[in-house]
């Protein structure tokens, strides 16, 4: 007799784990009102005068940390705000211009806000996985620098083709997103996205070589490195830089996204009196 006892007990033990399980998947699933919490660490690759799209052998790659919060308005659109640290840099002399031996390196803030869109419902019960899109604006702080003997030196004040540009400046980002893992209040997403700076001088190079007669001796030789390896200096008026296209990044990172409160927790705690 103990046996079908304990069977009972242990199959009533399943069935209530089971319907408990369920509940707080029910009471954590992502519905309109939802808010949740991510942080992201990545990889960055710079776009501009001084890089050289499809050079494989040579990426250059920076870093990237972020911290953004998102607000569920519908099964498909969320609203997204992002602050993040990126690094980026590059060498000319990796390039097919790498005469002219230029070269920077870039740590900076931005921030955007924007949508993230779901591709299908989150609540279709046929995907397990929903990739999404983003897009938004926003700004970023450039704080160019080069290392000329041994020492880092900010090149925008310095004014290295006679233009005194501002460093805060707008910014257009989109990308993609891919969850890899989720759980009821965790989720694990890869996520892609482009950043275009709206400025050309990300990289500090944007224009022509100025005049360096004008220029303080540091300011002179960080606007054109060629006597480094040697070579004639270029004149002023040459190209120094392609001021047809702005400058821009990659961020390819990781995300932990953790669900702060849904609509269910918060009616579960009122039924709690909590």
């Amino acid at each position: 007799m103990r046996f079908p006892v304990f069977f009972i007990a242990l199959t009533a033990s399943c069935i209530l784990a089971v319907e408990l399980q369920a509940q707080r998947s029910v009471i954590w699933s992502e519905k309109p009102g939802t808010w949740l919490l991510n942080a992201g660490l990545g990889t960055t690759r710079y776009t501009g005068d001084l890089s050289e799209f499809g050079n494989v052998a040579h990426l250059q790659l920076g870093a990237a940390v972020n911290l953004a919060a998102a607000y569920r308005v519908s099964q498909q659109l969320s609203y997204r705000a992002e602050v993040q640290l990126y690094y980026i840099y590059a060498q000319q002399k990796y390039t097919r211009n790498y005469y002219n031996n230029l070269s920077f390196k870039s740590l900076n803030p931005d921030v955007w806000a924007g949508v993230q869109v779901d591709l299908w419902p989150v609540n279709d019960p046929y995907r397990a996985t929903i990739p999404y899109v983003l897009a938004g604006v926003g700004i970023t702080y450039m704080r160019p620098k080069a290392v000329y003997q041994g020492q880092s030196y900010g090149l925008s004040i310095l004014q290295t083709e006679g233009v005194n540009y501002n460093q805060l400046t707008g910014s257009i980002r989109y990308g993609f997103g891919l969850p890899l893992l989720a759980n009821e209040r965790f989720r694990f997403n890869l996520e892609g996205a482009y950043t275009h700076v709206l400025s050309d001088y990300l990289d500090d190079v944007s224009s022509v070589y100025a005049d360096r007669s004008v220029m303080s001796p540091l300011a002179a030789a960080l606007s054109d490195r060629r006597a480094e390896l040697g070579t004639p200096l270029n004149l002023p008026g040459e190209q120094r830089g392609n001021t047809g296209k702005n400058d821009g990044y990659f961020t390819l990172t990781g995300r932990l996204v953790f669900v702060i409160i849904t609509p269910g927790q918060r009616s579960y705690r009122r039924q709690i009196g909590r």
